[in-house]
């Protein structure tokens, strides 16, 4: 908040007042790092110390910080100018490479491993030469980073797209991880949680968890700007607990399945007002997941829209576009019939929590249900998931599929394992390229009608297109 103007404050103060009628002395305002930085703190155990590393393009005049956190205190070892992010030099290559900054900055990540490792080498090394990490473990860029259009029109122009994908991608993976590495070693703490939007990146965050140093790590799930609620609201519950004298006990977030819920009852009116069965076939199925599933297991591709809506960036099987993992074939029919991906990105597979090892390396047993991180993968995961990973470098960013947080999902992917053998599916968001996850029964059947999907499960009801 100190470097924002008064007028600016006062004006944002009056706004919020007014917004939610309270007194403007009850307002809190917490700069942008420290809100990343406690939105991990839900799930940090107190009686242990961890570092915290919080990175993204910008925020309060921050691109980065690292803090130790312990007790429900956080502390702040280095906070670093926006002059110097790395998360800049991403969103101006996306520009560069013609997709759209602030959305397509993932793509450059899913085509990085179609690089050759010497072209790769060679970006990544220019890289380096403007970015380094000085004596203080903070990035320094020789050029301030919201200028680094001009180097890479000196340094690019010309370069193929996939050799800048892989060289922004490495030299981010061997900056980052020098930078843990360093905070590791200076402080001891070999526990870590990561947050912000740079920490989106999935691959990078297996570089980090792979380091040696690192003996445990969480990842704020849906890590971007949309995560820091949880900061102010970790922040203005301890407040809260200071000032009222009650005990200050955080308990942490499990599953992220906390946004909007349908009923049948409110399902079936939305059929009968949208009069879908004079449409389609429509009919009612006490046990759906089982009916998913052997749609699934004939190499079928469902639409599921079933219980709460997930919070973040990631489908977790809620309002998820489903097929078997298998089954190479359906990458192509889901991007032509339905998201109209980029050719080269991949999927995702949602794994059953028993059958994780079969289909992950994951020797640090870190648990991944959110999505969040990538994992190599075994034979068995090579063979049986092909459709749901990379298809370059074989790795897969599951979703651990627990049965307490989602017993239906979790059934679902169990009767299909039966039929199988497969303990997971395929998952993809459900919704059309561009357009926000559905949210609502109408937006899932507008979206099946605009789509070249055959089956939608809505709840208890199996909605089908006519042959």
């Amino acid at each position: 908040i100190n470097n924002l103007n008064k007028k600016l404050y006062k004006e944002r103060s009056l706004f919020f007042s007014k917004i939610f009628n309270i007194d403007e002395s009850r307002l809190i305002f917490l700069d942008h790092h420290t809100s990343h930085a406690l939105s991990v703190a839900f799930n940090l155990d107190l009686n242990k110390k961890y570092l915290i590393f919080t990175a993204d393009e910008s925020g309060d005049g921050i691109c980065a910080s690292v803090s130790t956190y312990e007790n429900g205190n956080l502390q702040f070892l280095c906070r670093i100018s926006d002059e110097n992010s790395i998360g800049t030099l991403w969103h101006n290559i996306t520009g560069f490479m013609g997709l759209k900054p602030l959305e397509d900055e993932y793509k450059i990540m899913g085509l990085a491993p179609y690089a050759k490792s010497n072209k790769s080498r060679n970006i990544a090394d220019e890289f380096h030469k403007i970015i380094k990490l000085n004596d203080k473990g903070e990035f320094e860029s020789s050029i301030p980073t919201n200028w680094s259009h001009f180097f890479y029109y000196d340094k690019f122009l010309y370069e193929r797209f996939d050799n800048l994908a892989g060289g922004i991608q490495l030299f981010t993976e061997e900056i980052v991880c020098k930078w843990v590495r360093y905070w590791i070693n200076k402080t001891g703490i070999h526990d870590i949680a990561l947050s912000g939007g740079l920490f989106m990146n999935v691959k990078l965050n297996q570089k980090i968890a792979e380091l040696p140093e690192v003996e445990s790590i969480f990842i704020m799930p849906s890590a971007g700007d949309e995560s820091t609620v949880f900061g102010a609201c970790f922040y203005g519950y301890k407040k809260y607990c200071e000032e009222t004298n009650l005990p200050f006990e955080p308990k942490p977030f499990t599953h992220l399945y906390l946004g909007f819920e349908y009923g049948n009852d409110e399902i079936k009116k939305t059929l009968e007002d949208l009069k879908i069965s004079s449409k389609y076939s429509t009919l009612y199925f006490e046990d759906i997941e089982k009916k998913i599933a052997e749609l699934l297991a004939k190499n079928e591709i469902v639409a599921r829209f079933s219980g709460a809506m997930e919070f973040g960036a990631r489908a977790l099987g809620n309002r998820s576009i489903l097929s078997n993992p298998s089954n190479y074939d359906n990458v192509r029919i889901i991007n032509e019939m339905i998201k109209q991906r980029d050719f080269w990105m991949p999927f995702a597979c949602s794994i059953l929590e028993e059958d994780q090892h079969e289909y992950i390396v994951n020797p640090k047993n870190i648990y991944a249900p959110y999505m969040i991180i990538t994992f190599n993968t075994t034979e068995k995961g090579r063979k049986e998931l092909k459709a749901g990973i990379h298809p370059y470098d074989f790795t897969v960013r599951p979703q651990i599929v627990r049965k307490e947080w989602n017993p239906k999902y979790h059934y679902l992917i169990s009767e299909f394992k039966k039929l199988t053998g497969i303990g997971a599916v395929l998952n993809t968001s459900f919704n059309l390229h561009g357009e926000p996850l559905v949210r609502s029964p109408e937006d899932a059947i507008s979206t099946f009608e605009r789509s070249g999907l055959k089956y939608l499960a809505l709840g208890n009801y199996l909605i089908t297109k006519n042959e």
